[in-house]
C-alpha cells in the first residue's frame, strides 16, 4: 500500500521525545496507516536504548509478549501498520533492510538535526530489495571464501556496488496537516506451538562436522531440521556454509526454501513448518550456546535451536538444544528493561551496576542450553 503521507502532529511527537531523551538516542513507534493512505495514528512511543529501539518493549505496548517470540509478536499486529523510527544526527535516508526484513512492513525514518527534521525516509517491502539482502549476505561469505588476493580484490568489488544499490532503495513521505486519530486495533491471535527437543540423528551431526572440518577453521555450518513426534531431529535442509561465529540469516532459510523475493517474516510465518529447527555447528566449542543463538532461533523466529561442537580434528565435544521456552522470553524482557535503566544511572557506580546486570543475564542464556543425545 503506498503511503501518501504521515501526520505532521505524529513526525512532531516523535522528534520532540527523541530530542528529550537526547543522547543521540532514537525513538520507535507503531503507525496505523489509514484507507486514504495516511498514517494517522500512532502506538505508544518506545525509547531507543544502547542497542536501538527495542521490539519486545515496542510490541509489549500493543501485544502480549510474554513468554513469545518476536514473530509471534509481529504477527499479532494488523497489515495495515507501518514502523516509523527516528534517526538523530542523519538524514532519514534508509540504506538498510533489515526492518522490513523483519517486519515485512513500510519503514519509515525521521531524520533529525540539530534537533530539528530534516527528512522523512521510507522503504517498502519490495522483492527486489529481499534479493538484495541475499545478494549482499552470498557476497559476504564469498569474500571468506576467496583463495588469493585477486580472487577477493574482484569480490571486494563486487561488496562496494552493492553497497552503492543500497543508496538508492529509500523514497521520501510527504508531512501533511491532517487530524490525527487513535491507535485502535483488534489483535490476530498467532503462536506457534512449543516443541521439545530430544536429540538428533548421528548422521546428520556426522555430515555437518565432516564439512565442517573441511573449510576454514572457525567458520560456522548450518542446516535445518525436522523434529519428529519423539523429539528427534533429522535433516531437512542443505548445509550453508557461514562466516566466522555466525551464519547470515537469509542464506539459511534459502537452504529449506524458496526465499526469493520474500522477507524472513514471510518465510518464517508460511514456509517453514513450526516443527522446523536451526542446527549448526560450533568448531572448536563443546554445544554450548549464547544470547545470540537463542535470539537468532526461538528468540526472534520461534523456532528451537541446535549446536553441534566438535575440535579442529572433526572429533564430537557435545550437542545442546535451546528450545522456545518462556524463559528466553523472559531473560529478553530482562536485557531491553536493564538497557533502558543504563541511560538513567546517575553515578559511576550506579552505572557498573547496570552493566553487570547485563552481563550477567547474558550468561543466564548458557543455562538455557540443554544436551541432547546424538543417536
Amino acid at each position: 500500500m503506498k503511503i501518501n503521507g504521515i501526520a505532521q502532529s505524529i513526525v512532531d511527537r516523535l522528534v520532540e521525545q527523541s530530542n528529550e531523551i537526547g543522547q543521540g538516542r532514537g525513538v520507535g513507534a507503531i503507525g496505523m496507516i489509514s484507507q486514504d493512505g495516511n498514517i494517522d495514528a500512532l502506538s505508544p512511543i518506545e525509547n531507543g536504548g544502547i542497542s536501538g529501539v527495542p521490539f519486545r518493549r515496542l510490541l509489549s505496548k500493543m501485544v502480549d509478549m510474554e513468554g513469545r517470540s518476536i514473530l509471534e509478536g509481529i504477527n499479532q499486529l494488523p497489515d495495515n501498520i507501518a514502523v516509523i523510527v527516528t534517526d538523530p544526527g542523519k538524514t532519514g535516508l534508509i540504506i538498510s533492510t533489515g526492518l522490513i526484513n523483519l517486519f515485512n512492513v513500510p519503514v519509515i525514518n525521521i531524520g533529525i538535526k540539530a534537533e530539528k527534521m530534516v527528512g522523512v525516509g521510507i522503504l517498502y517491502p519490495q522483492s527486489h530489495l529481499f534479493d538484495l539482502a541475499t545478494r549482499s549476505e552470498k557476497n559476504q561469505i564469498e569474500i571468506l571464501g576467496a583463495s588469493s588476493m585477486e580472487e577477493e580484490r574482484e569480490m571486494m568489488k563486487a561488496s562496494s556496488k552493492l553497497h552503492l544499490e543500497y543508496l538508492d532503495i529509500c523514497e521520501e513521505v510527504p508531512v501533511r496537516d491532517i487530524p490525527e486519530n487513535d491507535f485502535r486495533f483488534s489483535e490476530k491471535p498467532w503462536n506457534l506451538e512449543r516443541i521439545e527437543v530430544k536429540s538428533i540423528a548421528k548422521e546428520f551431526a556426522d555430515t555437518l562436522i565432516a564439512q565442517s572440518s573441511s573449510i576454514e577453521q572457525g567458520r560456522e555450518l548450518a542446516a535445518m531440521g525436522r523434529v519428529d513426534q519423539n523429539g528427534h531431529v533429522y535433516q531437512a535442509g542443505e548445509i550453508v556454509v557461514g562466516g566466522m561465529g555466525y551464519v547470515p540469516s537469509r542464506l539459511l532459510a534459502s537452504s529449506f526454501t524458496d526465499i526469493s523475493g520474500k522477507s524472513l517474516r514471510q518465510v518464517y510465518t508460511e514456509d517453514v513448518p513450526n516443527d522446523a529447527i536451526i542446527v549448526h555447528t560450533h568448531p572448536g566449542g563443546t554445544g554450548v550456546m549464547h544470547m545470540g543463538d537463542a535470539m537468532a532461533g526461538p528468540g526472534t523466529w520461534g523456532r528451537a535451536i541446535i549446536a553441534i561442537g566438535h575440535n579442529r580434528h572433526g572429533e564430537l565435544r557435545g550437542a545442546t538444544a535451546i528450545e522456545l521456552d518462556p524463559k528466553v522470553a523472559e531473560l529478553a524482557d530482562e536485557y531491553e528493561d536493564v538497557g533502558q535503566k543504563f541511560f538513567l544511572a546517575a553515578t559511576p557506580e550506579e552505572e557498573a551496576d547496570i552493566r553487570k546486570k547485563r552481563f550477567a543475564i547474558v550468561q543466564e542464556y548458557t543455562d538455557l542450553c540443554k544436551p541432547i543425545e546424538i543417536i
